[in-house]
């Protein structure tokens, strides 16, 4: 077998070995509800965050995209996905679902090595059939084009060299390829952004208006319904003459009072000394 049989036989073997699944994770569920009620941003907010990660060439290490994903788990963020580069169509399918389901849902790519230029022309696609990706982080990204229109973010390890068109750039010399996904710098500059992303146009929901049913009230009486032509249905508004009621009127006779004396009338005043 030739050296680049054996090469392609390499490159595919990695590619297998870590094809992963997209879904979110339950460890990084379980980290962010445990650390919750200690996040800056309320439950709501963080939810709106959908990330995607996709892995390049670059074997999985206990400091790669898995850890990366447990350390966004820990800041609050449990909607993360990890994928390969055979998990493209994966990826866009599952988005466009999300999406159609949730409008106000926010999305961010992550991409590591030669999964920087895939995350880059599926944030390109997505965008053309209509859907806004929010973020795209470029990891020592490889083979990265034009830029997708999105906020862009480029962090590169001390070994690489990589660049990329419309980005912001992140260097992080004493971080090896292998160890920048996981690396403090690599978490705090991404969870920052994921927290920029978050609170933008966000408007927390208003307090629902109690209901007042009164369990403990005593029930309401039926009101009677009143019937034309009774004598004593004397509330209700009739049109014409009113009936009169079989009464007698009584007048009492009023006393006669004496008149009241006035100035002109009245006689003099004596003041006594």
């Amino acid at each position: 077998m030739s050296g680049k049989t054996w090469g392609i036989a390499a490159v595919l073997a990695t590619v297998l070995a870590n094809t992963g699944c997209v879904s979110c994770c339950h460890k990084t569920y379980k980290q962010a509800r445990e650390n919750a009620p200690e996040c800056e941003l309320p439950t709501p907010c963080r939810n709106q965050i959908y990330v995607f990660m996709m892995h390049g060439l670059t074997p999985s290490t206990s400091s790669g995209l898995d850890a990366l994903r447990t350390k966004l788990g820990e800041s609050g963020f449990a909607k993360v996905g990890v994928g390969e580069l055979a998990s493209a169509l994966e990826i866009v399918c599952e988005i466009k679902d999300i999406y159609k389901c949730d409008p106000d849902a926010k999305f961010v790519l992550i991409g590591y090595d030669l999964g920087g230029g895939a995350a880059q022309c599926l944030a390109r696609e997505l965008s053309a059939r209509g859907v806004p990706i929010e973020g795209l982080v470029l990891l020592d990204p490889l083979a990265c084009g034009e830029p997708c229109g999105a906020r862009t973010l480029l962090i590169t390890s001390g070994s690489t060299f990589s660049s990329a068109p419309c980005s912001d750039r992140l260097a992080v010399p004493d971080a090896s390829h292998y160890r920048l996904p996981a690396h403090p710098s690599t978490v705090a500059a991404i969870t920052e952004m994921l927290k920029d992303l978050a609170t933008r146009n966000w408007h927390p929901a208003p307090d629902p208006v109690p209901e007042f049913t009164y369990p403990l009230a005593p029930e309401m009486r039926p009101v009677l319904q009143s019937r034309p032509g009774e004598e004593w249905d004397f509330l209700c508004d009739r049109q014409g003459a009113v009936p009169s009621i079989n009464t007698r009127t009584v007048t009492r006779p009023v006393p006669a009072q004496a008149p009241v004396p006035t100035a002109a009338t009245a006689g003099p005043v004596v003041i006594k000394p």
